[in-house]
């Protein structure tokens, strides 16, 4: 396996692209990277079997300025060309971002541009919609400062993510993110700290078995940590996840068998956590929750097949949330079923009069005798019989994900 290390101070995304490249083409190695700012005028592309280690606090990649052009023309799925009104602002390495009203989140691109010639450039990767001027199509230079695409079994250690939102446009979670990661498995994020990007702080998307430990994920524009899009078996554990504009954790759709323990969850925009959209069989343990704008844990509204079922909440303390809306530190939507409340210390704020409200359609929403709630006029809402006994066995977390648990990403685990 091949090291190289990177000692200068500055640079730019090529010299470090060059070295996780070179270490990819010897079958996999370490980028060992020394104390000093990159600037990022495109994405950090990871490739499988490479890791990539920095000197904690002192390695930073910083996210380059964007600027945008609307469309000289309009363009179709699947084709590997933009044409753009101001093709003086572009040039071939950097990255790009592509979306007209219609065509965001998934159907948003995220390339590198390879040619250029007149108003058209060639980018990376095929068009994921068509893109039309009359929708207000558009091309920025915004894109993930980390991206992963088909990776798997490395490591990003001890790296600080810069993401300049001040000097940037907003991309959102499904497609960008200070770190994103597309049907990537294997994947370990220890004593990264990602701050500042106009976005999710780290978003992954159909991905699998990742591990996200003693990170911080601080002061985005979006939601902090974004588990989306059927990813299963994730650890997301002892993390600071601070100060983010929308929700802390945002479980999007169909995620699933994931653990989230030992992290500070606080001072978001929304809620601490949210959940809901066919996310199910989670742990959220051990978790510090509070002085989040909404609800500490929200449940989101969802008919009985989309609703997110058997989740364990163990041993958090969730604390003076609802700091601007809402009146209770945890709000279930009706139709969600088993939720099992275990050992919680609740406590409200700001006369918060409810610690737990659920819907009248919930089912089977479980509180243990050995809760806590502190400072509320009521303890759960009057509008549902809640359960005080838990089941015997709760079959939820990473330890119980299966090849079943993954079939609809059409992958079987290694």
């Amino acid at each position: 396996m091949k090291t190289v290390e990177i000692k200068v101070t500055t640079g730019t995304n090529k010299i470090l692209q060059k070295a996780v490249d070179d270490c990819y083409q010897a079958g996999g190695g370490t980028v060992k990277i020394s104390a000093g700012t990159f600037h990022m005028f495109d994405s950090l592309h990871l490739r499988s079997n490479v890791n990539i280690i920095g000197t904690k606090g002192k390695t930073i990649f910083k996210k380059c300025r964007s600027f945008s052009s609307k469309l000289s023309a309009d363009i179709g799925y699947g084709h590997y060309d933009v044409s753009v009104e101001k093709p003086h602002l572009f040039k071939p390495g950097m990255g790009i971002y592509i979306r007209d009203a219609n065509g965001m989140g998934f159907y948003g691109t995220v390339a590198t541009i390879t040619w250029k010639d007149k108003d058209s450039l060639g980018i990376s990767r095929m068009l994921n919609h068509d893109y039309a001027r009359i929708r207000n199509a558009m091309v920025s230079t915004i894109f993930p400062v980390i991206s992963g695409y088909y990776a798997s079994n490395l490591v990003i250690e001890n790296i600080t993510i810069d993401g300049n939102g001040r000097e940037n446009d907003f991309i959102d979670g499904c497609r960008g993110g200070g770190i994103f990661l597309l049907q990537c498995h294997g994947i370990k994020l220890k004593g990264v700290t990602e701050k500042n990007y106009n976005g999710d702080g780290i978003s992954f998307q159909q991905c699998t078995k990742l591990m996200i430990e003693e990170c911080e994920v601080l002061n985005n524009y979006g939601s902090g940590l974004h588990p989306g899009s059927g990813s299963a078996g994730v650890i997301m554990r002892n993390c600071k996840i601070r100060g983010n504009g929308k929700d802390g954790v945002f479980y999007c759709l169909r995620v699933t068998y994931t653990l989230l323990e030992d992290c500070e969850i606080s001072e978001n925009g929304n809620d601490g956590i949210s959940i809901g959209a066919r996310d199910t069989d989670h742990i959220i343990r051990s978790n510090f929750i509070t002085k989040n704008c909404r609800y500490g844990i929200y449940f989101r509204k969802a008919d009985r097949v989309m609703g997110g079922h058997r989740n364990l909440i163990d041993s958090n303390i969730i604390v003076n949330n609802c700091q601007k809306e809402g009146k209770a530190e945890v709000f279930i939507e009706d139709t969600t079923e088993d939720i099992w409340f275990k050992k919680n210390k609740i406590q409200g704020g700001k006369n918060l009069q409810f610690g737990i409200i659920a819907g009248k359609s919930c089912k089977r929403i479980c509180l243990g005798k050995d809760n806590e709630f502190i400072n509320l006029k009521h303890n759960v809402s009057p509008d549902i019989v809640f359960s005080y006994s838990l089941p015997r066995k709760i079959s939820v977390g990473p330890e119980y994900l299966n090849n079943k648990s993954v079939r609809h990403l059409n992958i079987e685990l290694q």
